[in-house]
């Protein structure tokens, strides 16, 4: 029995793909090549998931850089790590980045509750592990400073 694989087959795989989150158009590519889809079938796809609105980059890049921001309480440069991971354009990325970022009121409520789970550690292993924490999450080290300073946890 000959499986028949065509651009209906490539379209029905990506809704399914997209109805289980959003996913940025590398993301698909790269889906339905593992899959086993030909580079035309997949091109065909993605354009009409593009025209439909199904594939937008930049206002995924939006949600997932919230998502990053308010949820897993990432830095700056965790956020651009995580966009970059989920195939995000690095142009999008940048362009995300033009306003301020609100990262050290982040920072300090990531340690507030990293503070609350520690055991008991003297003054520098507490340092250690709070600047190896924030520095694992994507925070500068200049953050880093200003809110181990603000803590009191200085070297």
């Amino acid at each position: 029995m000959r499986i028949i694989v065509t651009k209906a087959d490539a379209i029905g795989y990506a809704y399914r793909l997209l109805s289980y989150r959003g996913r940025s158009e590398k993301e698909l590519i790269e889906r339905l090549r593992k899959k086993g889809f030909s580079e035309e079938i997949i091109l065909n796809t993605i354009t009409h998931l593009k025209d439909k609105g199904f594939i937008d980059d930049a206002e995924l890049a939006e949600t997932l850089k919230r998502t990053a921001e308010e949820v897993k309480l990432l830095g700056t440069y965790g956020v651009r790590s995580f966009l970059r991971h989920r195939g995000i354009p690095e142009e999008i990325i940048a362009g995300l980045y033009d306003s301020g970022s609100d990262e050290d009121s982040r920072a300090k409520k990531i340690v507030e509750k990293k503070l609350r789970t520690m055991g008991n550690f003297s003054d520098q292993e507490r340092h250690k592990k709070i600047w190896l924490f924030l520095t694992r999450k994507g925070y500068s080290s200049d953050t880093i400073r200003n809110i181990l300073k603000r803590f009191k946890m200085e070297e």
